[in-house]
Parts: C-alpha cells; sequence; structure tokens
C-alpha cells in the first residue's frame, strides 16, 4: 500500500507540473516596459471627450472643438460629407472686360467694340451678372461693291450663370448661363452693285434706326492668375427674339450679337475679384501632418 501510495503521489506531481507549463505557454507573460527614453514609452495624453463641442468648418466637416483649450479636430468620419452651401450668401463681387471684340479686330475682323460686366456671386453658386457694351461695324463682303455700316452704339445684356463647383475653390470655376440683350442701333449701306450685264448703279440705303433683342446661353470657365486677376474664356450661342421691322430689309449686323446667321461666338475676359466676407476663401488644412496631429 505504502508503495502506490508513493506511485500515485508522484504522478499527481507529474501532472500538476505538467499543466502549469501548459499554462505558460497559453498564456504568455505581459512584456516589461520599454526602456525610459525610447518611443514605446511613450502614450498618447488622455483628454475628456465629454467637453467637446460639435461644429462645422467653412467646407462643411464636421470639427469637434475642445471647450476648455479651444483645439480643434476634425471628425474623420465626416470628412468630405458637404451640407449645403458652405461659402456665405454674398460672397464676392466680380467686375471685367471682354477684350475679344478688341482682338478680332487686330487680326481682321471689320465688327465688335468692348464690353465691360458685372457680376455678384452667391454661395459661390449663382452669379447674377449685367454687361454693357459698345460695338460698330464697317463690312465690306467679299465679292461686292457695297458697304454695311452701323455707328458706335450701346448693348445691354442681364442674366445669370450657374458655377458647377459651388463647394470647390472659388478660384477656379465652371460656370453655364443665360442672358437677355437688348439695342438700339443705327445701319446704312452705301456703294454700286457688280456690272454684269447691266451697267453698275449706285446703291443707298440712308440710316435706319433700329433696336433688337436676342438672348444667350453661356459656358466658361474661371482660372486665377495673380491675387485677385483672374481670366476667363467663354462661348456663346444666342438667338433673336424680336427686332424692328425695315422697308430696306434685315441689317447685317446687330451690336453684341454679331453678324446675322452667325448663332456662336466666344468672349475672353480679364476679371478682378473683390471678396466681400474676409472668411468667404477660409481653407481647410487636410495635410497628413496636421490631419494627424489634430484627428480623432
Amino acid at each position: 500500500m505504502r508503495h502506490l501510495a508513493i506511485i500515485l503521489l508522484s504522478a499527481v506531481c507529474l501532472l500538476s507540473a505538467a499543466t502549469a507549463q501548459a499554462q505558460r505557454r497559453i498564456n504568455p507573460v505581459t512584456p516589461p516596459p520599454a526602456t525610459s527614453g525610447t518611443k514605446k514609452d511613450t502614450k498618447p495624453a488622455e483628454f475628456d471627450k465629454s467637453r467637446l463641442a460639435e461644429m462645422r468648418d467653412a467646407k462643411g466637416n464636421i470639427v469637434l472643438v475642445d471647450t476648455v483649450s479651444g483645439q480643434e479636430y476634425v471628425d474623420t468620419t465626416s470628412v468630405g460629407k458637404v451640407v449645403g452651401n458652405i461659402y456665405p450668401l454674398f460672397h464676392a463681387t466680380t467686375v471685367g472686360v471682354d477684350v475679344w471684340d478688341p482682338v478680332m479686330k487686330i487680326l481682321g475682323q471689320q465688327y465688335g467694340g468692348i464690353a465691360f460686366w458685372g457680376e455678384l456671386s452667391l454661395h459661390n453658386r449663382f452669379k447674377p451678372v449685367f454687361e454693357f457694351g459698345l460695338s460698330s461695324a464697317d463690312i465690306s463682303p467679299d465679292g461686292f461693291n457695297y458697304t454695311f455700316k452701323s455707328p458706335m452704339a450701346p448693348y445691354f445684356k442681364i442674366g445669370a450663370g450657374y458655377n458647377v463647383f459651388y463647394n470647390s475653390n472659388p478660384d477656379y470655376q465652371l460656370v453655364f448661363g443665360v442672358r437677355y440683350a437688348f439695342t438700339p442701333y443705327s445701319w446704312e449701306i452705301s456703294g454700286e452693285t457688280n456690272g454684269g450685264y447691266w451697267p453698275p448703279q449706285q446703291i443707298a440705303v440712308p440710316s435706319q434706326s433700329a433696336t433688337a433683342g436676342y438672348f444667350e446661353l453661356t459656358a466658361g470657365i474661371k482660372v486665377k492668375i495673380f491675387k485677385n486677376i483672374s481670366l476667363g474664356w467663354h462661348v456663346k450661342f444666342h438667338s433673336l427674339l424680336h427686332e424692328s421691322k425695315s422697308a430696306y430689309g434685315e441689317p447685317m449686323y446687330i451690336p453684341g450679337y454679331g453678324k446675322r446667321g452667325t448663332p456662336i461666338s466666344g468672349g475672353f475676359s480679364i476679371m478682378y475679384t473683390l471678396p466681400l466676407n474676409k472668411n468667404s476663401n477660409r481653407k481647410v488644412n487636410t495635410s497628413e501632418e496636421d490631419a494627424a496631429e489634430g484627428t480623432l
């Protein structure tokens, strides 16, 4: 019996030792703290999230503001989710001069003038615009011996545009618009008919007073080049809505419109933009470094 008891006691001890060894392999011991001075002993500072107030920045991102320190943190779960308009109602005003016609006249175009316009930017989205221009024509068609003339006359345009990228950087815009134009002007014709079988004959259309109204569809881009100075290119499709009648027929040219039968024209403007709100062009810092410092 004594030998049996010794054997059983030895078996129990061996089993206990094996179990303890197995437990040590399954549950590793927690590693000791890192040596002082290394990066491993640096832990991020703890702070109370309950003192953070939720706000939105100028780009529409949710920003958590520490009510004690004033520190801002960008909520990464909402970055890029923009709600509504991020720019103020009265965002900016722009004045411009369209130099397309003066350049084209230098290149040989027989009509044109110059136009000045002003635009109000609402939320960097909607663009009410007013344009005033002066234009004239002195056209001698190829193959004919007469000249069509229209003295310098004013024209007026009013309308609005829509910036497709209204919640993006206002320095770069893509704008589609519509305008109504009206012009009071006069025109006349002088010269002679071609000879041919009949002898040449003098022709003359005395000065005719006229008015015309037309609409335009526009598409253009705006690009900032230096501080408040921008350049803009646009194309215009226009069509007559109404015009006065003449016993001598229809004039070949209308101020601000161009030659009859030419529904598409272009424009090139130099612009100056004045912000109406000091925070209207506030930019959100999205660099990786700053995001790492202030992102939850």
